[in-house]
């Protein structure tokens, strides 16, 4: 490793109060890294370490780039918190792209130079009902959630002018015991309420949250440019993990499957969502020398679940 290069940078992450972003910074916390966040929250900026800004209304203040090198964002409102109106649609893709063009624009202005940005987006890239195992040069799907990557990721390419490294992380569901995936899915089976949705063949590519953020700083301490599906190497079927928490947490699953027609009566468009079945290659991530903490879903969820 090189550990002038692992010390002396200065890394700016925005959108990092999510379940995500936190879970990265106490890491790079951990490793002695030199960390400033953006937040749109203003009662929490100090101006040292954490600075108030407005992506919507362009708005970011030069000062929280002085002495930037490395540039982490994962802003994105959530994809499932509400309803798909028009309006949420349109908030769901501003959310995205906007506070990248922003950055963009902002590093652009900069006498310094910019080395390597870092930008998490999603594997709602691929079509969400497929067989076919998917690696990062497969076809886009077609779709909302296809489309919005897909605009997501061109906003992303912007910073290949001013930056040498560009990285993208197509991130798909993250396992947490903060909140999420996981926590949707435990919660009623803690309380002898779990149901699967559908018909629970959906093939789920997940990945502990400890990996993810191990794998953006290997992307950082290795200098790798590209993009890359952060995925574990085993998905597994959404009964199959379902039946994984339920006997961590010694539950009986007694409700049936939940039926197609009251997904979509209950989530409207969203319900799709549940029943995305998408087989993700990670091959791309461990050629790089990558190794995964959490290959199989039951120790993930040990690990997680009984903590």
């Amino acid at each position: 490793m090189n550990y002038v290069y692992y010390y002396m940078f200065k890394i700016l992450v925005a959108g990092g109060t999510g379940l995500i972003g936190s879970n990265l910074i106490t890491k790079l916390k951990q490793k002695n890294y030199n960390v400033v966040l953006l937040s749109t929250q203003k009662n929490k900026a100090d101006n040292h370490s954490i600075f108030y800004w407005q992506p919507a209304k362009n708005e970011l203040p030069m000062v929280a780039l002085d002495g930037v090198n490395i540039c982490i964002n994962l802003c994105g409102e959530g994809i499932f918190d509400k309803p798909f109106s028009e309006l949420r649609k349109q908030q769901l893709v501003e959310s995205r792209v906007v506070p990248t063009n922003v950055l963009f624009e902002a590093f652009k202005l900069r006498n310094e130079p910019l080395l390597h940005y870092i930008g998490g987006t999603a594997t709602g890239f691929y079509s969400n009902i497929c067989e076919d195992k998917m690696a990062e040069d497969y076809t886009n799907g077609e779709g909302f959630i296809s489309e919005l990557v897909v605009d997501w990721e061109k906003s992303i390419q912007q910073f290949k002018e001013i930056a040498p490294l560009v990285s993208v992380m197509r991130t798909g569901i993250v396992l947490s015991e903060k909140g999420g995936f996981l926590k949707q899915l435990a919660t009623p089976i803690r309380y002898f309420a779990g149901a699967v949705p559908g018909n629970g063949q959906q093939i789920i590519s997940w990945i502990h949250i400890d990996d993810w953020s191990q794998m953006l700083i290997h992307l950082l301490e290795k200098k790798i440019a590209g993009t890359f599906n952060a995925v574990a190497s085993h998905p597994v079927k959404l009964e199959t993990l379902t039946r994984e928490i339920a006997h961590i947490l010694h539950r009986p699953l007694l409700l049936p499957n939940i039926p197609v027609v009251a997904l979509k009566l209950i989530f409207g468009e969203r319900y799709k969502l549940l029943l995305t079945s998408q087989n993700i290659s990670n091959d791309k991530i461990k050629q790089t020398g990558f190794k995964f903490d959490f290959e199989l879903s039951k120790m993930a969820l040990q690990n997680l679940l009984t903590k």
